[in-house]
C-alpha cells in the first residue's frame, strides 16, 4: 500500500491518542517488543505505535508509527545500524547515515530514507537518553496527550 507525500505528512500530524495504554513501559536494559493502538482525535484513523529495543544490542532503540497497519510514517532508530539512502531521491543520495536518524515515509521510496535529526523540521528534542527521545518522538508524531512513561530497570 502506498500513500501519496500529502496523505503520509497529513497522517503524521493528525492528533492522535493511545486507545488502551495509560502508562508506556520503558525498560532501560532489557529488551522490548511492543505494539500499541493509537487512534484520531476523529476517530477516522488508526495507527500502530511499535516500541523495541534489541536483544543482542541493548542500546539499540526504535520507535515506529504505522498507518493503515503497514505503512511506516516515521521510524527513529537510537544507536542504529548505519543505513544508506537509496540513488535517485533528494536527500543524500547513496550516502551512509550513522547514529541516531529518522526514517520518513517518501512517496516513491516508502521508509527507506534515513534523516540526520539535526536536519528535520520539526525535531527539536534531544536524543541523549531513550525516554527523552521517545517524548519527543510522539510530539512530533502528533500524539496528545501523551501516556505518561514509566521507567523499569
Amino acid at each position: 500500500m502506498s500513500l501519496t507525500q500529502a496523505e503520509a505528512d497529513g497522517l503524521l500530524k493528525l492528533p492522535k491518542v493511545f486507545v488502551d495504554v495509560d502508562v508506556l513501559e520503558f525498560r532501560r536494559t532489557e529488551p522490548m517488543n511492543s505494539t500499541s493502538v493509537l487512534r484520531s482525535h476523529d476517530r477516522r484513523e488508526e495507527f500502530l505505535f511499535d516500541l523495541k529495543r534489541g536483544r543482542r544490542n541493548r542500546l539499540r532503540l526504535k520507535y515506529q508509527t504505522r498507518a493503515r497497519r503497514v505503512v511506516i510514517l516515521a521510524r527513529l532508530e537510537l544507536d542504529g545500524p548505519r543505513h544508506r539512502n537509496p540513488p535517485g531521491q533528494p536527500y543524500r543520495p547513496g550516502e551512509c547515515i550513522s547514529g541516531s536518524h529518522l526514517h520518513l515515509y517518501r512517496e516513491g521510496f516508502d521508509d527507506r530514507i534515513a534523516y540526520l535529526l539535526e536536519e528535520v523540521d520539526d525535531w527539536v528534542t534531544p536524543v541523549d537518553d531513550g525516554v527523552t527521545a521517545l517524548e519527543g518522538f510522539l510530539s512530533f508524531c502528533g500524539v496528545d496527550p501523551r501516556p505518561r512513561i514509566q521507567t523499569a530497570l
